[in-house]
C-alpha cells in the first residue's frame, strides 16, 4: 500500500512538473517571439552593400579590358586563394599577381559578364556569380567572395574554369557590364518599392507591379492583377504592418530585361522567407510580374 501510494505520488509529482515546464516554453516562445528579426541593420541595408559590391566588380572587369593587371591585383586581399581550372590553385598576392599580369600579357581582353548573381552574406560578405567570355574562350565563375576590409571590397576567393578554347580570338559586342547594370537597376527599384512601403503610403507598393502581375503570399490566396495586389498591401498597412527589412538577399540577372530576387524578410508582425521577385523592364520601368513569398512565423 506504501508503495502504491509512493508511485501515485510520484506520477502526480511528474505531471505537474512536466506541465509546468509546457507554461514555462510558451511563455518564453511567445516572449521571444514577438522580437521582429533581422533589426541589427536597415531595411534596405543589405540592398546598399550588394550595390556596393556591383560597383566593384564592374570596376575590375574594366581596369582588365583596358589590361591594368596591377589595378586588377590590387583587388585580391593578401592571402586570397584562387582556383582557375584547369591551369590549377594559386595561393596568396604573389603567385596570383604572376597569373593575371602572364595571362593579360598573352593578349587576354574583352572580359564579359553575363547571368550575373550576387548573395548579400552581411555588411561585410557577398558571393557573386556569373558566367564570364573574352576573346580567348569562355566559362563560369562558380564564386567570387567578397570581404570588405578597411573600407575597401577585396576578392579572398576566386573560384572560376575554362569550359572552352577558341581557336581564334573572338570579337563580342555584348557591353562588359550589361548584367551588372540591370541588377543594379532592380536593386534601386527594390529600394524604392521597400521604402514606399515603410512610408506607411499604402498606394505606393501596388505601383510596384505589372498590370497582370501575379502575388502569391502564402498562406494567404493568390492575387492576380495589379488593382488587386494594391488591395492586398492597402489592407496590411493599415492593419499596422511596417517596417519591412531585406536580409541575405540574391540578386540575379536574367536577361537584359528580366532579373530575379530572392531574400529573407521580417517586420513587426512577422518574418518568413521571400521564394522569387521577379522584375521585368515594361514601358522603361522595372515592374513586379511575379511575387511570390511566405509568412514563416507571424508575430
Amino acid at each position: 500500500m506504501k508503495y502504491l501510494k509512493r508511485t501515485i505520488t510520484t506520477i502526480v509529482l511528474g505531471i505537474n512538473l512536466v506541465s509546468y515546464a509546457q507554461k514555462t516554453t510558451h511563455s518564453e516562445f511567445k516572449k521571444e517571439s514577438i522580437q521582429q528579426s533581422y533589426i541589427g541593420h536597415s531595411p534596405t541595408k543589405h540592398h546598399e552593400v550588394a550595390l556596393e559590391v556591383i560597383r566593384a566588380s564592374k570596376a575590375w572587369i574594366v581596369n582588365f579590358n583596358k589590361g591594368n593587371s596591377q589595378a586588377c591585383v590590387d583587388v585580391y586581399d593578401q592571402k586570397a586563394i584562387m582556383s582557375a581550372m584547369p591551369v590549377g590553385i594559386k595561393k596568396g598576392i604573389t603567385e596570383i599577381s604572376e597569373f593575371w599580369t602572364s595571362f593579360i600579357k598573352s593578349g587576354a581582353s574583352n572580359l564579359i559578364y553575363t547571368n550575373v548573381s550576387i548573395e548579400v552574406v552581411n555588411e561585410t560578405t557577398a558571393f557573386l556569380s556569373a558566367n564570364w567570355s573574352m576573346n580567348i574562350g569562355r566559362g563560369i565563375i562558380y564564386t567570387e567572395k567578397w570581404e570588405k576590409k578597411n573600407g575597401k571590397w577585396l576578392f579572398t576567393y576566386d573560384n572560376f574554369e575554362v569550359l572552352e578554347k577558341f581557336e581564334s580570338p573572338q570579337k563580342n559586342d555584348t557591353n562588359p557590364v550589361g548584367s551588372h547594370i540591370v541588377i543594379e537597376d532592380v536593386i534601386k527599384a527594390s529600394i524604392e518599392w521597400t521604402n514606399g512601403f515603410n512610408s506607411g503610403k499604402s498606394n505606393i507598393p501596388g505601383e510596384g507591379y505589372s498590370e497582370n502581375a501575379t502575388l502569391n503570399p502564402i498562406p494567404f490566396p493568390t492575387t492576380n492583377g495589379k488593382d488587386n495586389i494594391q488591395g492586398f498591401w492597402t489592407k496590411l498597412i493599415r492593419d499596422g504592418a511596417q517596417n519591412l527589412i531585406y536580409h541575405n538577399p540574391i540578386f540575379t540577372a536574367k536577361t537584359d530585361k528580366s532579373a530575379t530576387l530572392s531574400s529573407h524578410w521580417s517586420m513587426n508582425i512577422g518574418e518568413g522567407k521571400i521564394y522569387q521577385e521577379k522584375w521585368e523592364f515594361i514601358n522603361n520601368k522595372w515592374l513586379l510580374t511575379y511575387d511570390e513569398f511566405e509568412v514563416i512565423k507571424q508575430y
